[in-house]
């Protein structure tokens, strides 16, 4: 069973890695703007992809953003990187004991 002190530690360890590469996203959750939040962005496996559209070519790519345990992040939430890429929320998983982590799909 996993008590509160292994808790503590995937805590201490997830906060570590996020501080790695840590940036402040800017989530924009239908005509709200919530406060900047500090996260990871890490792509997940597997291929981008190329989709044709009516106006051109979209490129997507999925990643995931891990934020503490206070992140506040919705499917469908919408953020720009430090780079300018557009992402979208897809997914946020269930367990937030650790920490927050979501799943986003890049759009260009």
């Amino acid at each position: 069973m996993i008590g509160d002190d292994d808790i503590s530690q995937m805590q201490q360890t997830l906060t570590k890695m996020r501080q790695d590469h840590e940036v402040e996203i800017t989530i924009r959750r239908g005509s709200t703007t919530l406060a900047p939040q500090p996260v990871r962005i890490a792509r997940l496996g597997g291929q981008a992809l190329t989709i044709d559209t009516l106006g051109g070519k979209e490129f997507r790519a999925r990643v995931v953003v891990v934020g503490s345990t206070t992140l506040d992040i919705r499917p469908d939430d919408r953020f720009n990187d430090e780079n300018g890429h557009l992402y979208r929320v897809i997914f946020v998983r269930p367990n937030r004991r650790a920490a927050v982590i979501a799943e986003a799909e890049m759009v260009e």
